[in-house]
Formats: C-alpha cells, structure tokens, sequence
C-alpha cells in the first residue's frame, strides 16, 4: 500500500484530515511516495503543530492508472468539459473586471453629480435669499408708492 502525503500550510487542517509532526523521512522531503514501513517512522501526532498532513491512499496496482485502460472518449469528454469551464471561468473573470471598471466610472460620475447638487443648491439658497430681499424691497417701495399717492390724491382734493 503506498501513500501520498500533501503538506497544509495553515494551522488547522480539513475535516478528516490527520496531524502530525515534521516528517523526517528522506521520501517526505522530497516529494515521492512513501511506503507503510515509512509512515510508521513519522512518529506520534503532535497536537498544534504547523503542518497538516493529508493521507491520500493509492491503489497498489500502478497500471490501473495505465493509458491503455482509460477510456479516450470519456477522457476527451472530460477534456472538453475542462476546457468550457475554463472558457467559463475567463469570461466570468472578465465580466467581473468590467464590472469593477463599471462601478469605478460610476463612483466616479456619482462623486462629480454629487459636487454638481451641492453647487445648485448652493446657487439656490443664493438665489433664495435674492429673492426675499427683493421682495422686501418691492414691499417697501409699495408701501412706499401707495402713502406718496394717497399724499398726492390728498393734496389734489385741499
């Protein structure tokens, strides 16, 4: 039985997954498969340690992974489906790169009509305030206007 060791490097590792202290097996350190005889040298699991390491078993029969016993149409379907998820995955990845250029425009225009609202009502409370003086002004000439002429009508009648 041969196994396959995959180093984590986070803390803790996947459910199902055991932990256990640096291996100081010549296979670990270099990558290739270790035999049982192998795994019984790594010694007891150490709880917190930083290395996570995931046990894959491998089928003692190396030619079930043999060319001549694959099946070509379903590894080409297979191929096919990688390559459209792939295509999928570049398009999902551009749309999504739009997408952020899309809302840095947007903020962008947002920030510079949000300057514009704030400039009109500015004007508008200018304006506003225009408004009121004029029409105190138009009051008082009024008022103004209508005293100089019950004066005159009064002084036309003496």
């Amino acid at each position: 039985l041969l196994v396959f060791y995959k180093i984590f490097s986070n803390n803790s590792p996947p459910p199902g997954v055991r932990t256990a202290g640096f291996l100081k097996s010549p296979s670990f350190q270099t990558g290739e498969y270790a035999t049982d005889e192998e795994e019984d040298e790594v010694g007891p699991v150490l709880p917190g340690s930083d290395m996570a390491i995931e046990v894959f078993e491998l089928p003692e029969n190396e030619d079930m992974f043999s060319p001549s016993e694959l099946d070509t149409s379903k590894l080409s379907h297979k191929f096919k489906e990688l390559q459209a998820a792939e295509n999928e995955k570049v398009r999902w990845e551009l749309e999504k790169t739009q997408l952020q250029q899309n809302i840095e425009e947007n903020k962008e225009r947002m920030l510079k009509l949000e300057s514009y609202w704030i400039e009109a009502q500015t004007l508008c409370h200018t304006v506003n305030e225009h408004l009121k003086e004029t029409q105190s002004q138009y009051q008082a000439l009024e008022k103004k206007y209508n005293k100089a002429k019950k004066l005159i009508k009064d002084f036309q009648q003496k």
